[in-house]
């Protein structure tokens, strides 16, 4: 969990800590389930499930956390007070069940990420949407009613040189329109995969459907480019839900730019 709260100062031998880390994953991923929040403490063994439900219960009587269920879905997300108690600097959600389905999707995903890198020696951060857009803003403070772009999160390794490696994680619940992706999100990822030749991008999606419209995009964008940008669209990857974890597997151990104290080893 470290990575994804790179940003906090947060002491974790601290017998309390069981708290903070609530309440800033809270303000971090926005609402997450009670299965993935002991998820979330599991990676690493922060606490025990028994001291997560014991404190999730203590914040949700001294309001700093509220609950609610959505359908089949319950989930915790921060109120004003525990806003207020950690001070957060995102936008507190005036509608915390809006597009729940896709939120508690992406925290799976890196639930899962967290889990296959636990113990990789160069993951540095793990960047969320909210850490992003903030970012983002930070940069263009004078521009008002722009809509910012950007992953769903990003996983970023320590390089060779000391130069950080972004994966970008896009999970995709939802066709945008075909001009969109032709005109502005491939064309966008594209050029930044070519301009960084560590960079990945992850597209993945349950939905068979999306998935062959998704590579049929890539396709279209390689008849367009040429052979030229063939190695640039090695990096794009596409996967179905149920491929996900083992190509990431063997991305993981496979990647030269983030495996390359192993590959010194050998030499």
């Amino acid at each position: 969990m470290e990575p994804l709260l790179y940003n906090y100062y947060i002491d974790y031998s601290k017998q309390d800590k069981t708290r903070l880390l609530i309440l800033c994953l809270l303000h971090e991923l926005r609402v997450i389930s009670p299965q993935q929040l002991i998820a979330f403490f599991q990676i690493g063994q922060l606490s025990a499930e028994r001291t997560v439900y014991k404190h999730l219960s203590l914040l949700k009587t001294e309001k700093l956390i509220a609950r609610s269920q959505n359908g089949m879905n319950t989930f915790y997300y921060l109120t004003k007070e525990g806003h207020n108690y950690i001070g957060g600097y995102y936008t507190l959600p005036k509608v915390p069940e809006y597009n729940l389905q896709h939120h508690l999707q992406i925290n799976d995903y890196l639930i899962k990420m967290l889990q296959l890198c636990h113990r990789h020696t160069h993951l540095k951060a793990v960047v969320s949407e909210r850490r992003k857009v903030y970012e983002v803003k930070d940069q263009k403070k004078n521009k008002k009613g722009v809509k910012y772009f950007v992953p769903d999160f990003i996983f970023v390794f320590t390089g060779e040189d000391g130069r950080e490696v972004e994966w970008q994680f896009e999970i995709e619940l939802t066709l945008k329109t075909r001009n969109r992706y032709r005109e502005g999100v491939f064309p966008k990822y594209i050029k930044s995969l070519t301009t960084y030749e560590d960079a990945r991008l992850i597209y993945v999606t349950p939905s068979p459907i999306i998935k062959e419209e998704l590579e049929l995009f890539k396709e279209y964008f390689i008849y367009q480019q040429g052979e030229n940008l063939e190695e640039v669209f090695e990096r794009l990857h596409v996967f179905s839900a149920e491929e996900f974890e083992y190509e990431m597997k063997q991305l993981l151990e496979e990647d030269k730019f983030i495996n390359w104290s192993e590959k010194k080893g050998k030499n």
